[in-house]
């Protein structure tokens, strides 16, 4: 039997006294002797979990006007911040838009000109133009350039020559989708066509999500989007599925690109979530519209064809899944869901594939910490309680006065100042996706799972020989705590650790190494990477 191998790293408390000077040197250096009252978290390494594919954001909207029409000084500024490894947060997902085509009919219901798309074939009869969204094409080059490994086409609507109405977006008339069923097939063909194109052009896309939050309605939306009941969804997969196969495509779906966690239940464990007899009524689920439109982890898993067409996972979006209406569901909710996955399959993936803040709370951009802790609690519980595999925000560049973006501009209209500028949650999900690479699993922590506190979350890296702590302190209080790190492969002993911190006054910030031996302090609410050396 091998030894066990024990490293104690304590993090002792540290009172800062506000308007009191900190020297540049106590600031850079967070280890002190260790502290035997210290909290104790234990990491084994060889007690593994999901895998993970990585950590992303969306190209839509915001990077076709900014990639077309900015400079290229200030578009490779942009670039560096979300994919650069040195320079920004090291994204290792990127996900790029195929658009409908509402820029050439939807002017008057889509008035938003960034929420409009271009699209590669306006017509059935037209000619492929690969000019168009030639914006996010650029950004697309430019993540690869900076070593993004995982490349994700989604579509909001098929191409609106597709569509009933002839519009990116439904009406009450359309019934369950506003897809023409004797286009069933085209569509297929279309997103195959596009994706052999990028890959002639040297940019695969290692997914293709069909399909966007299905559930709602749309209806005169502002923006691009469809609904499809689950047997219209199952229709559109298999056609694809069949038109990849055919063609010897290995891009895999991703689907369902559930609007939130509550409408993946089985309707048993909804009611049981609830304390209700009741099932998932969200937008068309209520019965507006023909066909069902929730249940999705029965109906992706619990279907052995589409299970295996979908790669075993069901991806989702989680707005709402910390607070509704008063309810703090930011655990519960996670639990049911993990438990939904785990009785179809305990090895399915979940991808985390879409968030930002809405409702009540996401009025108002907010730059500060604030925001960024809330949400990197929320990554947390993603990673340790839903066992997500992927987590992706929204907007990775937001125009607006909302919640929604990474990076932030005012840029409106071509001559308007080209503003760039940074959010603290940039930085706090920089401390996840520079780290937390593609191929890592996420490994046993115990004894920092405080949502108000400290919580902790570890990822070993094999291939690389890296382990990456991930420590989000949300309290007002620097945290004292001890780590223990067993089972390292080959008896291997962490020597030192070098820390990258996000706080009111860092944005990622490397920080002196520090002997395994000494004790670290995590300042209060901060972000924490420990990577170990």
């Amino acid at each position: 039997m091998n030894k066990k191998l024990k490293l104690t790293l304590a993090l002792s408390l540290s009172v800062l006294l506000l308007g009191s000077p900190v020297s540049y040197a106590k600031e850079n250096n967070l280890a002190v002797p260790q502290n035997s009252t210290a909290q104790e978290i234990n990491i084994d390494v060889e007690s593994k979990f999901q895998e993970i594919d990585g950590f992303g954001a969306s190209g839509a909207w915001s990077m076709d006007p900014v990639g077309s029409e900015w400079s290229e000084e200030n578009k490779n500024l942009v670039a560096d911040l979300l994919f650069s490894q040195d320079k920004g947060i090291g994204l290792s997902m990127w996900r790029f838009n195929i658009g409908a085509g509402s820029e050439m009919t939807d002017k008057e219901i889509i008035t938003d000109r960034f929420r409009r798309a271009e699209s590669f074939k306006t017509g059935e009869k037209e000619d492929y133009d690969w000019s168009k969204q030639a914006g996010q094409q650029w950004f697309l080059q430019a993540a690869k350039e900076r070593g993004v490994e995982e490349f994700i086409a989604f579509v909001n609507s098929p191409p609106v020559w597709m569509t009933k109405n002839g519009h990116g977006q439904p009406d009450p008339s359309v019934g369950s989708t506003n897809l023409e069923e004797e286009h069933m097939d085209d569509f297929a063909i279309f997103l195959a066509d596009v994706l052999e194109h990028f890959e002639q052009e040297q940019l695969p896309f290692n997914y293709i999500s069909p399909i966007n939050e299905p559930t709602w309605d749309w209806n005169y939306a502002g923006q691009e989007g469809n609904r499809y009941n689950i047997d219209d969804m199952k229709e559109v997969i298999t056609a694809l599925h069949n038109e990849l196969e055919n063609r010897g495509l290995e891009t895999e779906i991703d689907a369902p690109e559930a609007v939130e966690y509550t409408s993946l239940l089985d309707d048993d464990i909804y009611a049981e979530f609830t304390g209700s007899d009741s099932r998932y009524s969200g937008g068309n689920a209520s019965g507006a519209y023909p066909g069902k439109y929730r249940e999705y982890i029965k109906e992706f898993l619990g279907d052995s064809d589409i299970k295996e067409m979908v790669g075993n996972k069901v991806s989702t979006h989680a707005y709402w899944s910390d607070h509704y209406s008063g309810e703090d569901r930011l655990i519960p909710l996670r639990e049911s869901v993990r438990e939904n996955i785990d009785r179809y399959d305990k090895d399915a993936k979940i991808w985390m594939s879409e968030y930002c803040i809405l409702g009540d709370h996401g009025h108002g951009r907010d730059l500060s910490m604030e925001t960024a802790l809330d949400v990197a609690r929320l990554i947390h519980n993603d990673m340790v309680e839903t066992q997500a595999s992927a987590w992706q925000w929204w907007l990775a560049m937001s125009p607006y006065d909302y919640k929604d973006g990474l990076i932030y501009t005012d840029y409106s209209e071509q001559g308007d100042e080209q503003t760039i500028i940074e959010s603290k949650l940039l930085w706090a999900l920089g401390n996840y996706s520079r780290f937390v690479r593609p191929g890592a699993y996420r490994v046993d922590l115990q004894g920092a799972n405080d949502k108000n506190g400290l919580m902790g979350s570890a990822y070993y890296q094999e291939d690389d020989d890296q382990l990456a702590i991930v420590l989000v302190n949300h309290s007002d209080e620097t945290k004292p705590v001890n780590i223990n790190v067993d089972d390292l492969p080959g008896n291997k002993k962490t020597i030192q650790f070098k820390p990258y911190v996000t706080s009111e006054n860092n944005d990622l910030e490397e920080k002196n190494l520090f002997p395994g031996h000494k004790t670290f302090h995590v300042p209060a609410k901060s972000v924490v990477t420990l990577v170990a050396q």
